[in-house]
């Protein structure tokens, strides 16, 4: 059967030659030429390609073996058909059915001009790009990164996954290799070594950046009900947040509008400079914890204000007041790996913890007063709709609505120390004035 096959092949080679010697013989000749000069043409170019098919498929086809991985392929440089005459001219120009010495001295050619490894040996051996690329689809795999998963109320917070090294087939040390064996013999096998592509990101690289850099927490004990919910609500939404290098965090963005569909309450706000009642009352505390983590943290802050009255849960320029329309909380992570934050409430503590690449050194800050005024007498408010002294209160009675506030100017640093505790700098960062204020005591009336 095998026999029978070639026999076939060698009959298809050579009808094809000899039609396009039949086409070769009408250009020549022209509408002028006699059936004799057109017979005695086609009879000497017939003889001439005969002969050359008889002499490629007397020397025995060039085969390769190449070895992957333990995987087999091989390339059988068989005989190609001309369908038509420019094919023909194609294949003859290129040696492409010529014995292996012509097609090897064809490349060596092909690379002398400057031909890439591929390209020369596309030229006589066309079929050949196809086998290597099949070759390398099979073999060449992507290195998978570590990655980490950061689940803030689990535990553990950092889930892993480990990397996998990836792999590729050097495609021109492949061309390289064929040919090189090629030129010792016909038959010649190849062993080809795929080159370890290692992970960018190993397990080891992602536990690293896991580590706390910084923490701090706020206390809310003497909150009502409505703010202490307000302060849980904002951090929740915080909680789980990664900010990678170079990416700047915003408060608003990612807490949102501060309203009652949102479920947000009723509590206490700074509005021009007194409290009053409004939805959202405490957020600006949670806010405030995440500033100061923040500065710890080494993160460049590029937006915050204080409030008009100093509040009592920060020291003085220490604070971040924050509403959903004109003042935000932003700042920008400088590092070029990520910062992963942890924000909770542990019972009336609010508490912002940043976890990152260990720093080279311990952040601190630092707050100071520049001069603060007394606090004013208080001002006293007739409560006949008993808002504030209730239903049952006796006329006169007391009660204070809010406190009053001195004046103050003050600055706030930033602390660089060694692990070992050396300061290593001081820079200053705010200078705020809060303005003075008086108390409110509602008199039942």
């Amino acid at each position: 059967m095998e026999y029978e096959a070639m026999g076939k092949t060698r009959k298809l080679v050579l009808a094809c030659f000899l039609s396009a010697a039949i086409i070769a013989a009408i250009f020549m000749l022209g509408a002028s030429g006699t059936k004799a000069q057109a017979e005695n043409v086609i009879s000497e170019d017939f003889v001439s390609t005969a002969a050359r098919v008889q002499n490629a498929e007397s020397e025995e086809r060039a085969e390769i073996t190449v070895w992957v991985d333990g995987r087999k392929y091989v390339y059988r440089d068989e005989l190609l058909p001309a369908p038509d005459h420019t094919v023909y001219e194609q294949i003859e120009r290129r040696n492409i059915n010529a014995p292996l010495s012509e097609k090897i001295l064809t490349v060596d050619k092909c690379l002398g001009a400057g031909a890439k490894w591929r390209e020369a040996m596309r030229y006589a051996f066309p079929l050949l790009p196809a086998f290597v690329d099949k070759i390398k689809t099979e073999t060449d795999t992507d290195a998978v990164n570590s990655e980490i998963r950061f689940r803030p109320d689990s535990s553990p917070m950092f889930s892993i996954s480990r990397s996998r090294d990836g792999k590729t087939l050097d495609e021109k040390r492949l061309y390289q290799d064929i040919y090189l064996a090629l030129r010792k013999g016909a038959i010649a096998a190849v062993n080809a070594a795929p080159q370890v592509l290692k992970p960018e990101i190993s397990v080891e690289d992602n536990i690293k950046l896991t580590r706390k850099i910084s923490s701090f927490s706020t206390s809310f004990a003497s909150s009502g009900e409505g703010r202490k919910n307000n302060i849980r609500l904002a951090l929740a939404k915080i909680n789980g947040t990664v900010i990678d290098g170079g990416e700047e965090f915003s408060f608003n963005a990612t807490v949102g509008p501060r309203t009652e569909k949102n479920g947000y309450s009723l509590a206490k706000i700074i509005v021009g400079g007194e409290y009053v009642e409004g939805v959202g009352g405490g957020v600006c505390q949670a806010s405030t914890t995440v500033y100061n983590a923040a500065l710890c943290a080494g993160m460049r802050v590029t937006c915050v204000r204080n409030h008009t009255i100093q509040p009592s849960y920060v020291p003085p320029s220490l604070d971040a007041m924050v509403n959903s329309s004109s003042s935000d909380l932003k700042f920008v992570n400088p590092y070029q790996t990520p910062v992963f934050i942890k924000a909770e409430c542990s019972g009336d503590t609010a508490r912002v913890t940043f976890y990152g690449a260990e720093l080279p050194h311990v952040i601190k800050t630092s707050s100071r007063v520049i001069s603060r005024t007394q606090v004013p007498p208080d001002k006293e408010i007739t409560d006949v709709e008993r808002k504030f002294v209730g239903e049952d209160a006796e006329p006169g009675t007391k009660v204070r609505v809010s406190y009053g506030h001195a004046g103050v100017k003050s600055e706030a640093y930033l602390r660089y120390f060694t692990k070992s505790g050396k300061l290593i700098k001081e820079e200053k960062i705010r200078s705020d004035g809060y303005a003075q204020t008086r108390g409110v005591v509602a008199v039942a009336g």
